[in-house]
């Protein structure tokens, strides 16, 4: 910085109108950074949506039935799903606060598919299911549509 910069910086700084202007924009970044943790808390306080069940059930086949059908050998599929529970609310121990919701558990799927009666084809489906859901593989059925 040459001399008469600093000069310059040293004669802004020194000035009234300098210093209330300072501590007028550090006040608004205190106020601010308050007011973002507050909005964050509410958030998190909130009561969500009601989770439904049976949309969850839906968009659940639906993207099974499009990763079935995008196997090779499958053809035209059906898919069959089934739930153990619905979903779970987990709360806080002042049992206002949501702290989680847990989605439903699959119980098992049911894959129809043309090329159902095929080991390569069942096996790699099984498998597919097994991995996106993280259900054993012993909860997949796959077999043929008729």
């Amino acid at each position: 910085m040459s001399e008469k910069s600093k000069k310059d910086l040293k004669t802004l700084l020194s000035s009234d109108k300098a210093r209330i202007i300072f501590i007028v924009v550090g006040l608004c970044a205190i106020v601010l950074i308050f007011l973002s943790s507050r909005t964050n808390s509410k958030t998190e306080e909130s009561v969500p949506k009601n989770f439904d069940t049976e949309s969850y059930k839906i968009t659940m086949t639906n993207e099974i039935l499009q990763m079935v059908e995008s196997v090779e050998g499958t053809g035209r599929s059906k898919v069959m799903l089934t739930l153990e529970n619905s979903y779970e609310y987990v709360y806080l121990d002042d049992d206002k606060t949501l702290r989680k919701v847990n989605e439903p558990t699959i119980r098992g799927v049911v894959v129809a598919c043309e090329g159902g009666d095929k080991a390569l084809v069942t096996a790699k489906v099984t498998e597919l299911i097994s991995t996106v859901l993280n259900i054993p593989s012993n909860k997949v059925c796959v077999t043929k549509l008729t």
